[in-house]
């Protein structure tokens, strides 16, 4: 007589199946960690972005109706979370008071601009006629117009993004290690230099000789 033989159920132990859970849940939380930041990066660059189309928008008003005075337009910097524009944003060649409008990124986003060498705010970013650019603290202080647009602003989160205005009113946006645009001092020439004359003998059958004064 044969006798048949149970065989063991296949399947997982316990063991195995706690394994599967911590693993899931590990790469689980790497996902919403990486999620969370890339969320970060985004909110940060759109303010970046914002911030430098303003720029770029109130130098160009000023140079279009060749602004001076309280006319020019400008970007004030109220603090590390809000700054205020002033343009004519209707296009009636006229800036009127009611042309101002403030952006206030505190509700938004844990980013916040930060200025290069001040902490006095607010700071003003006057543009001219020529587009060049005045900017100044509370304090009427120069102040270098560079600005880091982070989170944590620190080495342990070196995701920032940097804008400048340089000398010659250009705003930008500065790549990982690049620097402030810095022109060479000009050297001014000798107004009064007494101009060269050289006269020529022209060939034979011309009319007269000929000088050229250089």
């Amino acid at each position: 007589m044969k006798i048949m033989s149970r065989n063991p159920q296949s399947g997982f132990s316990l063991i195995e199946l706690l394994i599967v859970l911590v693993i899931i849940g590990v790469l689980t939380t790497l996902a919403l960690l990486q999620m969370g930041q890339s969320r970060v990066d985004l909110q940060r660059q759109r303010i970046a972005r914002e911030f430098k189309v303003y720029l770029e928008r109130a130098r160009f008003d000023s140079v279009k109706r060749r602004a001076a005075g309280a006319e020019v337009s400008k970007v004030i910097l109220n603090g590390p979370s809000s700054f205020t524009v002033s343009l004519d944003f209707d296009g009636d060649g006229q800036l009127l008071p009611m042309e101002t409008r403030t952006v206030n990124f505190a509700d938004r986003t844990d980013a916040f601009i930060k200025v290069s060498d001040t902490l006095n705010y607010p700071v003003t970013l006057n543009f001219n006629w020529r587009g060049l650019v005045d900017a100044h603290d509370s304090t009427n202080q120069p102040v270098t117009p560079l600005f880091t647009i982070c989170s944590e602003c620190s080495d342990a989160d070196p995701d920032i993004t940097r804008i400048s205005i340089s000398s010659s009113g250009t705003v930008a946006e500065l790549r990982a290690g690049q620097d402030l645009e810095t022109l060479p001092t000009p050297v001014p020439t000798n107004a009064n230099t007494t101009p060269t004359l050289n006269c020529y003998v022209l060939a034979a059958n011309t009319p007269s000789n000929s000088c050229v004064r250089r």
